[in-house]
C-alpha cells in the first residue's frame, strides 16, 4: 500500500505565505486606488470607473479580487 507523503507546514510558514498573498493582491496600484476611493463608503462600479478613469470591466475585475480576499 502506498501512502501519500504528508507535508506539515509550520505556523510561521503558513503566516508568511498568507502575508505574501496579501502583498501580491495589494501590489496592483489600481486596487489600492479602489480601496482609497471606497474609504468614505460604498460606491458602485460605474462610479469607481468614472472617478478612477478606468474601464468598468477592469474595475469590476479588481473589485472581485478585493472581495475574494475580503479586503473590501
Amino acid at each position: 500500500m502506498l501512502e501519500k507523503a504528508i507535508v506539515h507546514e509550520e505556523p510561521i510558514e503558513i503566516a508568511v505565505k498568507r502575508l505574501a498573498e496579501f502583498f501580491r493582491i495589494l501590489s496592483n496600484p489600481r486596487r489600492i486606488l479602489i480601496i482609497e476611493e471606497l474609504r468614505d463608503g460604498e460606491k458602485d462600479v460605474s462610479s469607481l470607473a468614472s472617478a478612477l478613469r478606468l474601464q468598468q470591466s477592469a474595475v469590476s475585475q479588481h473589485v472581485a479580487v478585493l472581495r475574494a480576499y475580503k479586503l473590501i
